[in-house]
């Protein structure tokens, strides 16, 4: 089994990614800011890692280029690359130029975005799409994970709102689009970092939910399963920023969701893609399911 690291562990998507290479005999590292880091968070998951058992930390800043070298990098032959978008160019410049001079990294993973090859791009788009471009002209084997909006933004966004007022506020008018749960994401990395074969080099993966829900449609799931009426309502741009702002979404996190809302808005992302049966041989996890296996969020 290769030796994998994996980075952008603070989010859902690297926990889940964690917890499921955990449960395997793999070798794996896990890329951490600081070990001794004073932040609330990264000490918190620093203490949930320590708890699985995993103590294979490698300190690596990745808004901090100079601690990116190629001695961390020294006997990883695989790296799941999710970076920060507003500085990812740079980061992912550095990993690159590192990987090749420890000349054992043969597969990097990135986590991308579904909307990264479309035209005309979003802004945040076109920087995965150039963050693409570096690591194909590196000469190193490539899979891009590219998916649809999360689940989970309807906890951070939405949830209080939900539990609240009863209802959730979006700019989507009645658009649809193909919800993905960040568990099928991670799910997807941890198979493809385990895999030995090169069957998916050089290749990239658009990963979405089995359905293309529009937020009146989910309104009617919450009523259900919450079991009493949610309602949907539908805001403009400006309105979504203000909220944003006082749920404390920084402002690059905002930017790059109000891409995606563009792309849901105009229709652009309720196209249904089959990877998750292709790699995984189940269907995707549903939204109902989703709902369920969080139901302390929204009630």
């Amino acid at each position: 089994m290769s030796s994998i690291l994996v980075t952008g562990t603070t989010g859902d998507m690297g926990l889940h990614l964690v917890r499921i290479l955990s449960l395997y005999d793999c070798d794996f590292h896990i890329s951490v800011k600081s070990i001794n880091c004073t932040n609330n968070t990264i000490k918190k998951q620093i203490e949930v890692f320590r708890n699985l058992g995993l103590s294979n930390f490698i300190e690596m800043d990745l808004a901090d280029v100079d601690t990116i070298t190629y001695q961390k990098l020294d006997g990883i032959e695989k790296i799941f690359l999710l970076t920060p978008i507003t500085y990812s160019l740079e980061s992912i410049r550095k990993i690159i130029t590192e990987a090749k001079r420890a000349n054992s990294v043969k597969h990097i993973i990135k986590l991308s975005s579904m909307a990264a090859p479309l035209h005309p791009p979003t802004p945040t788009d076109a920087l995965h799409r150039q963050a693409e471009k570096i690591i194909e002209e590196s000469g190193i084997n490539y899979t891009y994970l590219r998916p649809n909006y999360y689940m989970q933004n309807f906890i951070q966004l939405n949830g209080l709102s939900i539990k609240k007022d009863k209802r959730f506020f979006l700019p989507f008018s009645n658009s649809k689009a193909s919800f993905v749960d960040v568990r099928d994401v991670s799910e997807i990395a941890a198979r493809i970092l385990r895999d030995t074969s090169n069957k998916h080099y050089n290749t990239s993966y658009t990963i979405t939910g089995g359905q293309s829900l529009s937020c009146n449609t989910i309104a009617k799931i919450f009523t259900i399963l919450l079991g009493e009426p949610i309602k949907y309502i539908n805001i403009t741009k400006e309105q979504a920023r203000i909220r944003m702002k006082k749920l404390g979404i920084q402002k690059n996190i905002a930017d790059s969701l109000f891409d995606l809302y563009e792309l849901i808005e105009d229709g652009r992302l309720r196209r249904i893609s089959h990877t998750v049966e292709m790699i995984l041989g189940r269907k995707p996890i549903t939204f109902e399911t989703f709902v369920r296996d969080n139901l302390d969020a929204f009630k």
